[in-house]
């Protein structure tokens, strides 16, 4: 399946447009600000009910009270309202039935932007998202895990910072174990999860990185994770380090925490590989990602933003190739940065706030 239509209503720059879909590869041109992100944004937003980049807040075009976002996915019909005022409201319908976020998977998504190529070069919590948008959108109990993780490490961070501010009574110290007690078997089933996919990533990251590098070096994903075989397990280290929280304000232990690093022949890669290498390395997560929402029902649709520009010809070419099958689009600023491979392909022009 793929999409095959999307109108998009006072949704960034963007007034009115529809746009028809009649191809599994679609370019997408325009000089920069035309609003070419903005367009891959809505059709990950159909996907996901949220941005990659902003609050949903922010998506409304100036001057405008709500967008509307209206897709067709197979026979399947997609549509997000938010309204700004008089209040902040969202509304989702799927076939014109309206429907919970909880329940919204339509199609899954890869999402690739320049930012990535800085995978390992940023801090952690890009890392984590990788592992969190892939699995969210293959789990619905992960999903929710994450929801509550969330909702208990600000519960747990409020009476943290109350303690180091006020000192610790009974009162406190009893709350403190009964959020740890919450949070030790939802982190148990998210880093279980997370250990699986990564599981999966060896077992495939050798090969992918061969096949786009030509270079036979051995490669390891290493989780950084807590080392508990149980929740009780998980309970006991959280109650180990509790005078440490205490001390910090902070929440040291949990998923939040979470990293991971891709070794090459034993050493980081960091420090072993080219920057040429590394892209490629990041490259092969981001085919493994789509291999693995492929593995687990429906193939995602790719969007590739404004990443051409910052590949060789040959890795251009060894992505597309490897993603023969997907629905796929790319924006980029100049024609030469896209694929050879435009036969059959969609050509869409951004200019003016409108695209053609």
């Amino acid at each position: 399946m793929r999409l095959q239509n999307i109108s998009l209503e006072n949704f960034r720059n963007y007034k009115k447009i529809s746009i028809a879909i009649d191809a599994d590869l679609v370019l997408i041109l325009g000089p920069n600000a035309a609003g070419k992100t903005n367009f891959l944004e809505s059709i990950y937003f159909l996907s996901r009910l949220k941005s990659f980049r902003a609050p949903d807040n922010l998506l409304v075009k100036n001057q405008e009270d709500f967008f509307s976002l209206t897709g067709l996915y197979g026979a399947r019909k997609l549509e997000a309202i938010l309204q700004t005022v008089p209040v902040l409201k969202r509304q989702f319908k799927l076939d014109d039935l309206k429907t919970k976020r909880g329940f919204w998977q339509p199609f899954p998504v890869v999402l690739f932007v320049p930012n990535d190529l800085n995978l390992f070069h940023l801090g952690p919590i890009l890392r984590r998202k990788y592992l969190d948008e892939t699995l969210s959108q293959t789990d619905q109990a992960y999903s929710m895990d994450l929801e509550s993780l969330d909702h208990v490490l600000k519960q747990k961070s409020a009476l943290l910072e109350q303690i180091y501010t006020a000192g610790a009574g009974p009162e406190q110290t009893e709350q403190l174990d009964f959020w740890n007690q919450q949070l030790a078997p939802i982190a148990f089933r998210i880093t279980n999860t997370r250990q699986k996919f990564i599981d999966f990533l060896n077992l495939k990251i050798q090969g992918k990185i061969q096949d786009l590098t030509g270079f036979n070096d051995s490669y390891l994903v290493e989780y950084k994770r807590t080392e508990a075989s149980s929740e009780a397990a998980i309970l006991e280290y959280l109650e180990v380090h509790k005078q440490a929280e205490i001390r910090s304000g902070k929440n040291l232990v949990g998923p939040h925490r979470d990293d991971f690093e891709i070794k090459k022949n034993n050493e980081p890669n960091l420090y072993s590989s080219s920057r040429g290498e590394l892209r490629a390395q990041i490259l092969a997560l981001k085919l493994l990602q789509a291999e693995y929402l492929s593995e687990a029902g429906k193939k995602p649709i790719i969007l590739l933003d404004d990443v051409f520009s910052e590949l060789d010809e040959v890795r251009r070419a060894k992505l597309i190739e490897n993603l023969s099958g997907h629905q796929i689009f790319i924006t980029s600023t100049e024609e030469r940065h896209l694929p050879r491979v435009s036969e059959g392909a969609l050509v869409l022009k951004v200019e003016n706030n409108t695209i053609k």
